[in-house]
């Protein structure tokens, strides 16, 4: 009877034991999904906070205020909420719509000072902040610092027509500079690092080479950097600096054959002279923008990357991320997207820099990848009223082949 007793005994603690191990794992499993979740809620949240969206206000028809939201990434907006400075509820407006371009709203005047609140789907509060708006650029400081909206503010959107008028803003493309074509290199050990990516992609180019003229001579090994861009090939494709390529810009290539880049139409072809020794490539389109307020244009962005073993075309892997800059006027069309850390001073080429994408986008197919973002603007943003703008790629050749790449970009 002991006997029976024990393996009885037993089997019951091994039903145990199972039993523990197996809710154990769904617990875990149950766990880490929810981790995951809260870690990409947190992530998207951050994304909004990072990009808010510009809001500007305007008065109309001498009795209501026009609020008008230029989103820097999509956002959903769920509600608008007034309130005035003791946080007493003026009013609210239900919304719930997605917004991925420029979007209006009317707003009752009250008889007091108060603030506009935009919350989104995911409980991000954006305040409506006079500094903040473009169309107030020019007004006197003690209005652009109060921070909300009271009648003084009222009467200056009034008295300057600010109503009926749209911002004097203007932006062009130029399209007889071409492309501007830099190409590069990353030690791909360091690129497939844990961060490297997102370091490169989503804070920017900082160029090693840059670092090392800052170094003065100096150690350069412990600064920050992730490209290094070549002295060779810093180049547009036609137009003022239409140097070492083909003449006069035949089709892209049928064959297997060497050259540096080509441009046909909008279409823009790096070939085997410049992917044979460089992986990193920055490509981009310029625009000249004028005026006192936001603009917004879209641009379709075409890229692929091939390579032929025979007469077989076969892809190659690339990993790239759409991009705008906001540039000085003054700055040369030659000069490279980069930023590089010296030893005493930081050396930062452009104004402002904006990811299209929330990551960098990875390929390996014959077949273009296309999408059309819809961007919005605003240079005041960091105190000018002329820039020129870039809008392209950054990208890198992760396949070790020497192939070809095609870009489309079209503004």
């Amino acid at each position: 009877m002991k006997g029976i007793e024990s393996i009885v005994g037993a089997y019951l603690a091994l039903i145990l034991i199972i039993g523990a191990v197996v809710g154990l794992h769904i617990w875990s499993k149950h766990s880490i999904l929810y981790l995951k979740e809260n870690v990409d809620t947190a992530s998207t949240r951050f994304q909004y906070i990072l990009y808010p969206p510009i809001l500007t206000l305007k008065y109309i028809n001498n009795s209501t205020l026009l609020l008008t939201i230029y989103p820097r990434i999509p956002v959903y907006v769920k509600e608008i909420i007034l309130r005035d400075l003791e946080g007493a509820l003026l009013h609210y407006k239900y919304l719930d719509i997605f917004v991925n371009s420029s979007y209006s709203v009317e707003l009752p005047l009250v008889n007091k000072s108060f603030h506009i609140l935009l919350v989104s789907s995911d409980g991000v509060i954006y305040y409506y902040n006079p500094r903040e708006d473009p169309g107030l650029a020019t007004a006197p400081d003690y209005l652009r610092s109060k921070g909300y909206v009271d009648s003084e503010l009222i009467e200056y959107l009034l008295s300057n027509n600010n109503s009926n008028s749209a911002y004097n803003s203007e932006l062009t493309s130029l399209l007889s500079y071409g492309y501007k074509l830099h190409a590069g290199s990353i030690n791909m050990d360091v690129y497939n690092q844990p961060g490297f990516k997102e370091f490169l992609f989503l804070l920017g180019p900082v160029d090693c080479n840059r670092v090392k003229w800052d170094a003065y001579g100096g150690p350069y090994w412990d600064m920050v950097c992730n490209c290094n861009m070549s002295t060779r090939y810093h180049w547009i494709t036609y137009g003022l600096y239409g140097k070492i390529t083909r003449d006069p810009y035949p089709p892209p290539p049928t064959t297997d054959e060497n050259f540096y880049f080509v441009q046909n139409g909008s279409l823009l072809t790096i070939g085997r002279d410049l992917t044979w020794n460089n992986n990193y490539y920055q490509v981009y389109r310029f625009l000249r923008y004028t005026g006192n307020g936001p603009v917004q244009f879209n641009v379709t962005v075409k890229v692929r990357g091939y390579y032929y073993l025979g007469s077989t075309q076969y892809s190659l892997t690339i990993e790239f991320i759409p991009v705008v800059y906001i540039y000085d006027p003054d700055t040369p069309p030659l000069t490279p997207v980069s930023l590089g850390r010296g030893s005493s001073e930081t050396f930062k080429l452009w104004l402002k820099r904006t990811p299209l994408e929330l990551s960098y986008v990875s390929i390996s197919s014959l077949s273009f990848w296309s999408k059309t973002y819809t961007v919005v603007i605003s240079p005041h943003e960091v105190g000018t009223t002329t820039a020129v703008i870039l809008v392209g790629l950054e990208l890198v050749k992760v396949s070790g082949i020497t192939g070809y790449i095609e870009i489309d970009i079209q503004v």
